[in-house]
C-alpha cells in the first residue's frame, strides 16, 4: 500500500530527472562523426570491410561504415585488423597496451601494435587475438564523438485498479586510457486515481580510474529518492577500491570495497548523517550472436559504521535484447532494502520494469 507522510514538500526529483534525460539524446543525436573511415577489417572468409573502429567489448567489434552503417562483428571471426587510430588494448591477464595497428599481424590470429612502448621509440608488439578482451579508441575526434550511452522509456496501465506506471532511464559516459566516467538517471512514477502517487528515482555519477593488474578505484556521487521507503532525498559520496576478477570475451566480473558518507531527509521530517562501509560487485554476460543480448547484475551492501545494526542494500538484474539495430527491449528487476526506514514505511521496495530504448 502506498503511503504519504511528510512535514514539508520535497523537491520533485522525477521532473528534474525526466527533463535532463529527455535532453540527453537530443544533443547526442546531433553530434556528427568526424573520424576518417580508413580502418580495415579482414574476416576469416577473406572479406575486407573498410570503416572506423569504435570499440571491442564483450567479444564483439563495433565498426562504423559508410554503406552499411554501424555493424557488429564477432571477434573470433576476424583474421586481421588495421587502423591508424590510437588503441587501448586490454588483455585477459590484466595488461593494457597502447598503440596503432597500421599493418596486419604476422599470423592470421594476431594483431600488431606499433606505439610508444619503450620511451619515445616505436616498438612493435604482437598480440594474440584470443588474448584480447577489449579494445577502445583513444582521443578520436571531438569529445562528443567519444560518448556512449542509452535511453529507454516504459509505461503500463491497469484498468481495474486505475494504476499507471511510467519509467524513464538514461545513461551517458566515455573512457580513455586512464579512466572511465558515467552519468546515469533512473526514475519511476506510479499514480492511481483513488490513491496517492509514489516516486522513485536516482541520479548517479561515477569516475573509475584504471590501475595495473586489473585493479581500479572509483568515486561516486548519488542522489536518491524513494517514497515507498519514506526517503525524500539521500545524497551519498563513496570511494571504492576493487579488482576485475574476470575479464573474458563474453563476460566480466568485478568486486570492490570502500567507504561512503550520506545525508538523508526522511518523510517524517528527520535528518540523518551516516558513515557506511560499501561492498559491491557487478557481473555482466554478453551474447554477441545476432540479435545481441546481455545480462547485467549489480549488488551493493552498505552496513552503517555510525548507526549500530543498520544495513542498507541495492540490487538489480537487467536483461537487454536487441530488437533491431540499436533499438532494444529491456526487462529489469530492482530492489532497495533498509532495515531502519522512516517510521511507518516498508523496509523493502522492489519492482519489475519493462521498457523500449535506444543505444548510441
Amino acid at each position: 500500500m502506498m503511503r504519504s507522510f511528510r512535514s514539508r514538500k520535497p523537491v520533485n526529483t522525477m521532473k528534474i530527472i525526466s527533463f535532463i534525460a529527455l535532453l540527453l539524446p537530443i544533443g547526442l543525436l546531433a553530434a556528427p562523426a568526424h573520424a576518417a573511415k580508413t580502418d580495415i577489417v579482414v574476416l576469416l572468409n577473406g572479406d575486407h570491410i573498410t570503416g572506423e573502429v569504435k570499440e571491442l567489448s564483450y567479444g564483439q567489434l563495433k565498426f562504423k561504415t559508410d554503406d552499411m552503417g554501424t555493424i557488429y562483428i564477432e571477434w573470433n571471426k576476424i583474421a586481421s585488423l588495421r587502423t591508424k587510430q590510437l588503441l587501448q588494448v586490454e588483455l585477459a591477464d590484466g595488461r593494457r597496451v597502447f598503440g596503432q595497428a597500421p599493418e596486419a599481424g604476422s599470423t592470421s590470429a594476431s594483431i600488431r601494435l606499433l606505439g610508444g612502448q619503450s620511451g619515445n621509440e616505436a616498438v612493435p608488439v604482437e598480440l594474440a587475438l584470443s588474448d584480447v578482451v577489449r579494445v577502445a579508441t583513444v582521443d578520436v575526434g571531438s569529445w562528443l564523438d567519444r560518448l556512449d550511452g542509452s535511453f529507454s522509456m516504459g509505461y503500463s496501465f491497469t484498468q481495474a485498479s486505475d494504476i499507471q506506471v511510467f519509467n524513464l532511464a538514461a545513461d551517458i559516459g566515455s573512457r580513455n586510457r586512464k579512466r572511465r566516467w558515467e552519468v546515469a538517471l533512473d526514475g519511476q512514477l506510479t499514480s492511481q486515481a483513488a490513491g496517492t502517487s509514489s516516486e522513485r528515482g536516482s541520479l548517479t555519477s561515477t569516475l573509475e580510474r584504471f590501475m595495473p593488474n586489473r585493479y581500479y578505484y572509483e568515486t561516486s556521487l548519488e542522489f536518491t529518492r524513494n517514497e515507498e521507503l519514506g526517503l525524500d532525498l539521500r545524497s551519498l559520496l563513496g570511494v571504492t577500491f576493487g579488482r576485475y576478477l574476470s575479464q573474458r570475451q563474453g563476460r566480466e566480473w568485478r568486486a570492490g570495497a570502500g567507504l561512503a558518507a550520506s545525508r538523508e531527509y526522511s518523510s517524517d521530517g528527520t535528518t540523518k548523517e551516516s558513515l557506511e562501509a560499501q561492498l559491491n560487485t557487478s557481473f555482466r554476460m554478453f551474447r554477441f550472436d545476432s540479435p545481441e543480448t546481455n545480462l547485467t547484475a549489480n549488488m551493493t551492501l552498505l552496513p552503517s559504521l555510525t548507526e549500530s545494526g543498520r544495513l542498507r542494500g541495492e540490487g538489480s538484474i537487467v536483461l537487454r535484447h536487441e530488437v533491431i539495430t540499436d533499438l532494444f527491449f529491456e526487462i529489469s528487476l530492482n530492489d532497495s532494502y533498509d532495515n531502519r526506514p522512516a517510521a511507518g514505511f516498508e523496509t523493502n521496495d522492489w519492482n519489475v520494469v519493462t521498457s523500449l530504448g535506444y543505444s548510441f
